[in-house]
C-alpha cells in the first residue's frame, strides 16, 4: 500500500464542502484525510473513468485515484 501525497479537490468539491456545516462537516474533512491515506476503500462506481465513492452519514464523496494523489470531483447529499 502507498501513500498519496496530494488530496486536490476540485472547484466543485470545494463549494460542496463549504456548504456543509457543524459536526457533519467534520466528519466528511475525517474521511477526506481517511482517503488520502487509504484512496481504495470507497467503492468503485464507474470504471470507465475510475471514479470512486465513500459515504458519510447521508453524503457521497465523488473522488479518483491519479499520480498526485487523490482528486476529489464532488461531495453530494
Amino acid at each position: 500500500m502507498r501513500k498519496l501525497k496530494e488530496l486536490l479537490l476540485s472547484a466543485e468539491a470545494c463549494q460542496d464542502l463549504d456548504a456543509i456545516t457543524g459536526d457533519l462537516r467534520t466528519e466528511v474533512v475525517k474521511r477526506l484525510r481517511m482517503l488520502k491515506r487509504f484512496p481504495n476503500m470507497g467503492v468503485l462506481v464507474d470504471e470507465t473513468i475510475s471514479v470512486r465513492a465513500a459515504t458519510v452519514d447521508n453524503f457521497r464523496i465523488f473522488y479518483r485515484i491519479t499520480r498526485r494523489g487523490v482528486e476529489v470531483i464532488y461531495i453530494r447529499h
